[in-house]
């Protein structure tokens, strides 16, 4: 998936743009957190990577192949990852992206996400699964 994942490096360098890279930063992934994959047929088309930071805190990855967004998958994806981190223990979910991805921000707001924190072109945003209030992300 990631060879042909546009667009390259989206946030925090992520995903590399290149296939040694690629591997080291999945191979480094699986050791130190919990990762969702949808398939389509044997093709992987989506990615989510929840690394805890400690409890209650886990963070939130989540990438869609183009040719998959625009399909829910995402919006899928994301509360599937939620629902398995309060399962875990994981109370609270952070995440990072960049101010520009517009789309994403919107999902996340309507995820409960709110923004924590800011830096340069990207924003920290945190959801509290046991508040039980989505009315924060405004």
């Amino acid at each position: 998936m990631y060879a042909t994942f546009e667009p390259k490096r989206v946030a925090q360098g992520l995903p590399p743009p290149d296939v040694p890279r690629i591997t080291g930063w999945l191979e480094q992934l699986q050791k130190k957190s919990y990762q969702l994959l949808a398939l389509d047929g044997k093709r992987i088309v989506a990615h989510v990577v929840l690394c805890p930071i400690r409890l209650p805190e886990i963070e939130f990855t989540i990438f869609v192949h183009q040719d998959y967004r625009e399909e829910t998958l995402g919006t899928a994806m994301s509360e599937l990852a939620l629902a398995w981190s309060l399962q875990m223990g994981f109370s609270k979910v952070l995440l990072t992206t960049e101010f520009s991805n517009y789309r994403a921000i919107g999902l996340f707001r309507k995820l409960g996400f709110h923004t924590s924190s800011s830096y340069g072109d990207e924003c920290e945003m945190l959801v509290d699964l046991l508040a039980g209030s989505k009315a924060e992300a405004a």
